[in-house]
């Protein structure tokens, strides 16, 4: 099309140089005079041709508006080098990596990559590299890995990024990837070096030049071997004691090894348990830190429960490997941080109070809620956690293990729009008081029950079998439905599921399904004939059958991934 386009125009232009010509000859032999001055075919011709004229004038005027509409619709195209600095700075942080640790299933620390970035955008040109130095946004992430070869080349990064940050707050991210010569240390039966040995050459994290600094964030990610080495709490001290106060924001510390008890992280002047580690920072300075720390996330290096930290927060996440936790230190926390809008709390309680006469916390902002405590005895931590706390009217995602009684009572009270239930029980009462689900997710992998029961009969409706109708009458609906490691599902039940909670969208992971034949009923696993099969159900507009496990692969904070939860609680 454009050479098509450059012809005509060329021939155009042609075509108008040689009419302009003949009309200037035209002209001077009229004005010179002579027998052409009495010919009535000139005379014609010249009123045909000024008519003609105007109507050329319009033709053109389209032609070019169609030229200037086509050329408006085609976006400019100029050097990336041309730019302007704020647009470019803001590419240059779309293309940064969150950090260097990569994380295996659980989300624990697997291994480290050196990233690329932002280092390589100061390397491509002499512009690029002035605006990069120039832009102090994209320096403030700072990795450090402890006892690691990389760590010499990131110490020497880190400090260089602290100063091209210039007063902009720092994400610290402190990790130990786990070395060779540790993991020996660990498993020698009778090592010559003590449990508190450390390192000589363990020094290189202290890359801050001043006593007080701008910190937003400081993480830091485990890989242990059998012990909480000496340098982690070295480190604590060294960034606790020159965070500048009222910058920290976010605390985060986390391992591997849940299995290892964790002592709490206390100020020397003012411990409060006597299986403490204790920090040389002073008692005022961390206080003053705590005051504006808004998400917490822990499964070691706690400060104890009864500090300032879990005062004011907005996000709270309490995995395994903490200290134990009582139910009356969980309530005083709840009661502290009352704007609470995600709470994820996977532990026990280690002592339940026997007061029964108590007001729930009104948790108004709660967007997120998960209890997947494992080896809850009678689920009575999550029985009695849903007793305490009464949520606002926000949509609000829970995630559970099993569902106690008081799981209705609290749904009474909430407005329950995601729903991730694993070994689920009878849930029909539950479903009555969720009037609205977007999803619900039933994992039955390591349950005694397998089948749509849960959700299709009141636990009282004995004898129910796999082809009986429902007797239940409510207006519940749910969008979506998963329908996770089933070992076998009914085709009938699938159909009175569909039907009862006009469900319009159904995804199965990892199951067989029985349905009947002229010849007797067939369980199948048979993935074409499953799908055909679960085709005829055409009251569900999606239905999609996957032979294979629901994907675990680990991811954090990525929104472009909308079962990212889902996959945190089949973690947990």
């Amino acid at each position: 099309m454009p050479q098509e386009l450059t012809v005509a125009g060329e021939q155009l232009s042609s075509a108008l140089d040689r009419y302009a010509q003949v009309c200037r000859i035209t002209r001077d032999a009229c004005i010179n005079g002579g027998q052409l001055n009495n010919n009535p075919d000139l005379v014609r011709s010249l009123e045909k041709e000024a008519s003609d004229i105007s109507s050329y004038f319009q033709r053109l005027g389209d032609a070019r508006g169609a030229v200037q509409m086509a050329r408006s619709t085609i976006p400019q195209i100029i050097p990336a080098c041309a730019l302007p600095t704020e647009i470019l700075t803001h590419i240059f942080q779309l293309v940064l990596p969150d950090c260097l640790v990569q994380r295996g299933y659980f989300g624990e620390i697997s291994k480290i990559k050196y990233p690329m970035y932002p280092d390589a955008l100061a390397h491509v040109c002499s512009s690029w590299r002035q605006v990069a130095i120039n832009s102090p946004s994209i320096w403030t992430h700072i990795d450090i890995a402890l006892d690691h070869p990389l760590n010499r080349g990131l110490f020497s990064r880190a400090k260089a990024y602290v100063a091209r940050a210039g007063q902009l707050p720092l994400e610290i991210h402190i990790s130990d990837p786990g070395s060779e010569r540790e993991k020996n240390h660990s498993n020698a039966q009778d090592s010559v070096l003590g449990p508190s040995h450390e390192w000589e050459d363990l020094h290189e994290f202290k890359i801050l030049a001043f006593n007080a600094v701008p910190i937003k964030t400081l993480q830091v990610d485990l890989s242990v071997s059998g012990r909480y080495r000496e340098i982690y709490y070295s480190v604590l001290e060294y960034f606790f004691a020159r965070c500048k106060p009222g910058l920290l924001t976010k605390y985060i510390a986390r391992t591997n090894s849940a299995w290892i008890d964790s002592p709490f992280i206390e100020p020397a002047e003012t411990p409060h348990s006597q299986d403490s580690e204790l920090l040389a920072v002073p008692t005022h300075h961390l206080g003053k830190l705590w005051l504006r720390i808004s998400s917490v996330r822990l499964n070691c290096f706690c400060p104890h429960w009864e500090s300032k930290l879990y005062h004011g927060l907005v996000e709270l996440y309490i995995d395994q490997g903490v200290p134990e936790m009582s139910e009356s230190q969980l309530v005083n926390i709840l009661r502290s941080s009352t704007q609470l809008r995600v709470l994820h709390f996977n532990i026990p309680l280690d002592e339940i109070s026997e007061d029964e006469n108590f007001d729930p916390i009104y948790l108004e902002d709660l967007q997120e809620l998960s209890l997947m405590i494992r080896d809850d005895g009678q689920e009575e931590s999550t029985s009695r956690i849903l007793q305490r706390i009464t949520s606002g009217s926000k949509p609000l995602q829970m995630s559970l293990v099993d569902t106690p009684g008081e799981v209705d009572d609290f749904c009474s009270r909430a407005n329950v729009t995601r729903l991730y239930v694993w070994c689920p029980g009878t849930i029909s009462s539950i479903l009555v008081q969720c009037r609205r689900l977007e999803i619900l997710v039933l994992n039955g992998r390591d349950s005694e029950f397998r089948d749509l029961n849960s959700i299709l009969y009141e636990a009282s409706d004995e004898g129910a079998t796999s082809t009986r109708q429902t007797t239940l009458s409510h207006a519940t609906q749910i969008h979506t439905l998963y329908l996770l490691w089933h070992s076998q599902l009914v085709f009938e039940q699938i159909q009175a599921a569909v039907k009862k909670y006009s469900i319009q969208k159904l995804l199965i992971y990892y199951a067989k399904l029985s349905y009947e034949t002229d010849e007797g009923r067939m369980v199948s696993d048979n993935t074409r004939n499953i799908r055909a099969k679960l085709s005829t159900i055409t009251a569900c507009p999606t239905i999609e059958y996957y032979p294979s496990d629901f994907p675990e692969r680990y991811t954090e904070n990525e929104p472009n991934d909308p079962d990212g939860w889902i996959r945190k609680s089949v973690r947990s």
